[in-house]
């Protein structure tokens, strides 16, 4: 694993997993980073030349004079791809895989394939969103205020709390979270700190996402434009996206591969890498054959 610095309209964050073969773009959801994808790199490396971004304001990679949506960060993806050589297998998480749905519609020609671990889409039922867990998201969202909720937040809290709490909030078991993951997302909640654009980050990805997941009618326009094989995966515990969305997405679209984990929520690649690659591979090396 290498950290490296690309110039795309300013600097970008890369961690470059190595490997050969076809290129694998891996993207990360809200308040994520490329260490995301630390447990099942190394593996993926196999047959695949595996590279994952620190998107424009979280991780490494600073805001600039740029935005933090997912719209714009869609068309980072695209560059970056573009500057490894396409076409790409695009990876995404939460936020990470509605920012490859984008990517996948507006570039075609620069994504062949796509990997959706419990992509940010359309509240499917609103009377089974948890209150806690609806404040929890719509807090960046309140206008003029979200700002200072995510500051109040933060600062009333240890960086090692913060994560805790925000595993607590994406993972089954987050006692059971390998420590190394911990360790990253510790690295990186520490670094947020320091960074004067983060809580402003937070909330303009936030308010990015609102109008795709509070609008079936917007996140069918780009869903229905992605023209290639899919595979999504779900955790049946996933309490952010809730399970009737993935069943909605699945029946929009009939032709994606859809495979659901027991016991998981809403990170299958960190919660459970082996069981994660498992499904993975099955339907790579399935479409690789047809």
């Amino acid at each position: 694993m290498h950290r490296t610095t690309i110039g795309i309209d300013g600097p970008v964050s890369v961690l470059e997993y190595g490997g050969s073969g076809p290129l694998m773009m891996c993207v990360h959801g809200l308040e994520g980073s490329a260490f995301n994808w630390r447990l099942v790199a190394d593996r993926l490396t196999k047959d695949f030349t595996v590279v994952a971004p620190d998107l424009r304001g979280f991780g490494y990679t600073p805001l600039g004079d740029h935005k933090a949506t997912v719209d714009h960060n869609a068309g980072l993806v695209a560059e970056l791809i573009r500057h490894y050589g396409a076409p790409a297998i695009v990876m995404g998480n939460s936020m990470g895989g509605l920012i490859s749905i984008i990517a996948a519609a507006d570039h075609p020609d620069l994504i062949q394939r796509l990997i959706l671990v419990d992509p940010a889409a359309p509240v499917a039922t609103w009377t089974r969103v948890a209150p806690a867990h609806a404040a929890t998201l719509a807090a960046p969202l309140v206008p003029g205020v979200g700002k200072r909720i995510v500051e109040t937040y933060r600062a009333a809290r240890t960086a090692e709390e913060g994560v805790y709490e925000s595993y607590e909030f994406v993972a089954a078991h987050p006692d059971r979270v390998n420590p190394d993951a911990f360790a990253d997302a510790l690295e990186i909640a520490r670094l947020r700190r320091t960074q004067s654009w983060s809580a402003q980050t937070l909330v303009d990805a936030s308010r990015s996402i609102a109008p795709y997941v509070l609008s079936k009618r917007r996140f069918r326009s780009v869903l229905h434009r992605v023209h290639q094989p899919t595979l999504l995966v779900h955790g049946l515990e996933d309490q952010v996206i809730q399970v009737a969305t993935a069943h909605w997405v699945a029946e929009e679209r009939p032709d994606w591969t859809t495979a659901y984990l027991e016991d998981i929520a809403h990170v299958a690649m960190i919660e459970d890498p082996d069981r994660f690659l498992e499904v993975v591979d099955v339907w790579l090396e399935a479409v690789s054959a047809d």
